[in-house]
């Protein structure tokens, strides 16, 4: 039997928690990369675990950037993958968050906060919940609204 490591609780969702991701940082060296949306599955005060279309490596020196909404703040939560499964269409990672002391008891404060509501309410407005329950068909949602924009964006011909 699988034994859970984790060292903090994670909060799972029945909806997913939409987040833009982006790469800022491999090795010592800062990046502006684009960003992409995501779905995060669970979070917790050490990481997060979320599914993406992109193929990303487990590598500590590679620094991600998740850009979330809970509890109506915005959230900027780096981390690397320490875990990946791969699925037919999409992938699922788990992160390992690079907070220091004082942001990780800020954060388990406002975690624990929205436990609290969501026992009540598992969708409250001041997170960014996505409509979908089915994390593949709020992917495919994402990546639609993904490529109308891009297509929107384009100069006219």
């Amino acid at each position: 039997m699988e034994q859970n490591q984790r060292e903090h609780f994670r909060q799972v969702f029945q909806n997913p928690l939409c987040a833009d991701m982006t790469i800022v940082k491999i090795k010592d060296n800062q990046i502006d990369a684009k960003r992409t949306k995501t779905c995060i599955l669970d979070i917790g005060p050490g990481g997060l675990r979320f599914y993406t279309n992109l193929k990303l490596p487990v590598n500590p020196y590679i620094v991600l950037e998740f850009q979330t909404r809970i509890m109506g703040q915005i959230l900027s939560l780096p981390g690397y993958v320490v875990r990946k499964i791969d699925t037919e269409e999409f992938h699922e990672y788990g992160v390992r968050f690079v907070l220091d002391e004082q942001q990780q008891m800020e954060l388990s404060s406002l975690l624990n906060t929205m436990t609290i509501r969501m026992r009540r309410n598992p969708n409250i407005r001041s997170c960014a919940l996505c409509d979908s329950k089915n994390r593949v068909a709020c992917m495919r949602e994402m990546e639609d609204s993904f490529l109308n924009k891009s297509a929107s964006d384009s100069p006219s011909p």
